[in-house]
């Protein structure tokens, strides 16, 4: 009888330890795939943040562009008006909208 019982017992403990291998399986599959999906996920976050730094820069050149033409038409219209003798300052508008500002009021006038 007593090996009958400790037959049992192993049969017990083998069950058991099939059991949590199987859950173990079961687990480890769900990790697998969740490290997968976030992995995933990562790689496109990633693409999505190159796209956004190349429409930065494409963004940056485009303003630095409009700057560049602002400039030149603020040097041409200010040796337009000392060509054109008129002495008068621009208004007490600071910067490129003071100067845009002054040039427009002069020529509706």
């Amino acid at each position: 009888m007593t090996e009958e019982n400790e037959l049992v017992r192993l049969e017990k403990f083998v069950s058991t330890l099939l059991e949590k291998f199987n859950d173990l399986q079961a687990e480890n599959k769900e990790i697998t795939e969740r490290l997968l999906r976030r992995e995933a996920t990562i790689e496109t976050l990633e693409d999505d943040l190159a796209v956004l730094k190349n429409e930065r820069g494409d963004i940056s050149s485009r303003v630095s562009s409009l700057i560049g033409k602002i400039e030149e038409w603020e040097s041409a219209a200010g040796i337009s008006m000392e060509e054109s003798g008129e002495d008068e300052k621009p208004s007490s508008d600071s910067g490129v909208q003071g100067s845009l500002f002054s040039v427009e009021s002069q020529g509706t006038q």
